[in-house]
């Protein structure tokens, strides 16, 4: 009998062990997306109890410290009480179901996050400044058109104007919640969802207009660069039509 209950108790202790193991397993965090721009790196937790954020290298969520991201095999280390576990995004389970489709909500939800609304109003606004600068530069090139540079830039000033009545950003962001929902996943939706409510998103979305016009501004030169190429290639090509032309042309019949 005493053998007996020594075997109950040890299988007992063991069976304990088993399921605290278990328990301490099931509490690592799940890696569900990262953002990488440049140097900066942001990954997405979640939780078992359901919390998720984005956190970066040495912030910490649910007592995890993240200290590190091992390129060489796309893992994301953490610790907490001295213990180091390194995470995958293939082991995650929404990497594993992230085929559900998405909803027109889920993403409005993204671009509402986003500021989608005031993001693109102040992108249009700055492109709406720049074209015509660039128009100009682009018709001092191209040659006198026999209208005054104050008429062309009156005339260039109103296509800009009717181009973009066309672009309202209450109007584009029905269409791009549709072409999100149809693009990306409900869980990657949700990942973005859960980026842009965090300082870093909130960050990323207000900068965009800012980063989308030193883009531009980039840009130009090279473009202005290539357009003296440009009229020598439209020239040449011009040249080239016209000889075919002539040469196709049958010779006048000779007369008596």
């Amino acid at each position: 009998m005493r053998t007996l209950r020594s075997y109950l108790a040890l299988f007992t202790f063991t069976a304990s062990l088993a399921l605290a193991a278990d328990t301490v397993t099931s509490s690592v965090p799940e890696l569900r997306g990262m953002l990488m721009a440049g140097t900066d790196r942001h990954f997405a937790l979640a939780s078992a109890a359901g919390g998720t954020a984005w956190v970066g290298i040495g912030e910490t969520f649910d007592g995890w410290k993240v200290t590190d991201y091992r390129q060489a095999d796309e893992s994301l280390v953490i610790t907490k009480g001295g213990r180091e576990e390194a995470i995958k995004l293939a082991s995650s389970v929404i990497a594993a179901t992230s085929d559900t489709k998405a909803t027109l909500a889920d993403a409005e939800d993204v671009l509402r996050k986003m500021n989608f609304s005031q993001m693109m109003s102040r992108i249009l606004e700055q492109q709406k400044k720049s074209i015509p600068a660039m128009m100009k530069q682009m018709t001092a090139q191209m040659g006198d058109m026999g209208a005054s540079a104050d008429d062309i830039a009156a005339f260039q000033a109103k296509i800009v104007d009717v181009m973009f009545a066309e672009m309202q950003p209450d109007s584009m962001q029905a269409d791009v919640a549709k072409i999100y929902s149809d693009v990306f996943t409900k869980e990657e939706l949700q990942a973005q969802a859960d980026f842009y409510s965090t300082a870093a998103g909130q960050a990323t979305a207000d900068k965009q207009p800012v980063v989308q016009q030193k883009m531009s501004e980039l840009m130009m030169p090279r473009i202005m660069a290539a357009m003296p190429k440009i009229q020598a290639m439209a020239q040449d090509f011009a040249q080239q039509q016209t000889a075919k032309k002539q040469a196709a042309t049958p010779a006048p019949a000779p007369t008596n």
